[in-house]
Formats: structure tokens, sequence, C-alpha cells
């Protein structure tokens, strides 16, 4: 490669070039970039043979447990500038949907939870109020041994009628959640949904992600080993399979595809079509101005990397062959 030739590109040839090439992209209408049958195709194929391949699903399992090898002691490390944000997020007042929620909650879990969590307070509440009746004591050293014996059998009577009592109250507690258990759930249903106390609840999650973020990371990752991670990794990598497996995959993906491309066609003033070749947007109308914040980081990347191709001596042998012929 002639030093001229390669001093021109490093004074600013390569970085010229790679501006070209990315306000070219910028500035194609994105139906000329994207081929939705041929796009559709590949994807498919790519998930079908990561899903037949096991070395895939062996990776994710490896790098499974190489991340939980390696979690830290220590709360998790979130930055105070990030808590704050979150907080607000989680915090803000909703009310969700009553039918929804109802639904949700008609099952047969929810029941029996209701159902045993009031029963044992009930009982626990009747027991409290048990009739104070107190055993007859008769004077000591009596002569009688006939008043000794009516005392203990005074005692008996008293017992039998406290555990009499107590296995009437287990049984009214038992029937009386039998009955109300659904109304119960209608009710949870209801104040989870009330408007009144969106301030509360919103408290209540904001205090969950406080415990969350207090809690050392070892007792989290705990947690997250009682769910199996590596029958988790398992069961994703079935799905995977299942839906590579379906025949009707790359029609739905070039389904998907069209579409998305089709709302490309609409100008985003939605004033008509854009005026781009009247094909549509081009990918910086698609984008809207925010390719001016994450395409300058691209921009000057490709540059250096393209600068420091240029010093190489592969690039010298590519430019000698294709510019100057061997």
């Amino acid at each position: 490669m002639r030093p001229g030739a390669r001093d021109r590109l490093l004074a600013g040839g390569t970085d010229r070039l790679v501006d070209l090439l990315l306000d070219d992209l910028l500035d194609r209408p994105v139906v000329d970039l994207v081929d939705p049958a041929w796009l559709a195709g590949q994807l498919a194929a790519t998930a079908r043979q990561a899903a037949a391949d096991p070395k895939v699903e062996e990776f994710f399992r490896t790098r499974v447990r190489d991340a939980r090898s390696r979690v830290p002691a220590g709360r998790p490390p979130l930055p105070d500038a990030l808590k704050k944000p979150l907080a607000e997020v989680i915090g803000r007042p909703y009310v969700p949907d009553r039918e929804l929620v109802g639904r949700l909650l008609d099952h047969n879990t929810a029941r029996l939870l209701l159902r045993n969590l009031f029963q044992d307070v009930l009982i626990a509440f009747a027991r409290k109020l048990k009739p104070p009746i107190a055993a007859p004591k008769l004077p000591g050293g009596l002569p009688f041994g006939g008043l000794r014996g009516l005392q203990r059998l005074g005692e008996g009577l008293h017992h039998l009628v406290g555990e009499e009592f107590e296995a009437q109250v287990e049984h009214r507690a038992r029937e009386f959640m039998d009955a109300g258990v659904q109304r119960l759930v209608d009710k949870m249903a209801d104040h989870l949904c009330d408007p009144a106390l969106v301030v509360e609840y919103g408290e209540w999650r904001t205090h969950g992600l406080e415990v969350l973020l207090a809690t050392d990371m070892r007792k989290l990752a705990l947690e997250a080993e009682k769910l199996d991670p590596d029958a988790l990794v398992a069961t994703g990598a079935a799905l995977v399979r299942g839906i590579a497996g379906q025949e009707s995959l790359v029609g739905q993906l070039e389904a998907v595809l069209r579409t998305s491309l089709d709302n490309t066609r609409k100008h985003p003033s939605g004033l008509g079509e854009s005026v781009v070749a009247g094909k549509g947007m081009s990918t910086r109308e698609l984008l809207g101005g925010l390719e001016a914040h994450g395409i300058e980081l691209v921009r000057s990347v490709m540059r250096e990397r393209a600068r420091a191709l240029v010093d190489t001596p592969a690039f010298a042998t590519w430019w000698n062959e294709v510019v100057e012929g061997p």
C-alpha cells in the first residue's frame, strides 16, 4: 500500500467512508433494508439450528451455574441514583381491574389460604371467650371420702365441658369458613381494587422493594436456588424447541415483519406517506431523532476501528489487490 494513500485514509478518508455508510443506512427507506420473506426464513432456520444443538442448552446452563457461583455477599448493588426513581415507579397509585383480580383469586389455593388463616384466628378468638366455669373447691381434710370423690367428679366435669366447648368452637369455625370463604375471596379482591387504598398499597410495594434491597444477595440467591435453575434452563430450551418446531413459524415471523414494515409507510407526522422515494419512512425518520443520541457513539467507534484497520498489513494486502492490482 502506497504511503500517500494510507496517509490520506488516516487523515480523514476512513472517517468519511464511515459517515457515508451510516448516513446511507439512516436515510434509506426501511422497506429497502428488509426482505420479510428472506429474513423470516433466516430467523426460523437460526432458531431451529440453535434449538437442535445440545451445546446451546449446555452453554446457557454453564453461564447460569457460573453466575450462581459468583454471588457476592452484601446488598444488591443498586446505585442510590436509581433507587429513588425505581421506588417512585413501584409506588405509583395503581388500581387494578376488579374483574381481573377476581378471576386471578378464583382458585382453590386462594380459598385454602384464607380458610386456614381465618379459621385459626376464629378458633383462637373463641377460646379466649370460653366461659370461666371454675371446678368446685371443697375444704381439704374432710373426713368424708364421698365428698372428696364429688370434688374429683366436679373437676372431671369441668374438664369435659372445656373440651366440648373447644370442639364445638372448632366445628363451628370450620362450618363458618366453609360457608364464608368465597365472601372472603370477594372481600379480598374488593380490598385490592379499592381506589381509597392506592396510597397504602403503593407504600406496601415500595416497602417490598426496600426489603429486597436490604437483603443479603446470598439469601436471595438461596431463594432462587429453590426454583432449580438447571431445570428452568431445560424448560426454557424445551419451550424454544417447541416454538422453533412449528411448521407455521416462518409464516408467523413474515406476517409480523410485514406488519411492522407497513407501519413504516406512514409518515411520523401522521399526515401521509413519507417523502423518501415514496416508499415510507427512512431509518432516521423511524427513530424520530433518537438516532442523534446513539448513532454518534456508533459513528465514533466505527471511525476508530476503521483507522486502526487501515494501519494493519491485512488491509494493505487487500488494498493492493483491489486498488493497485496483483
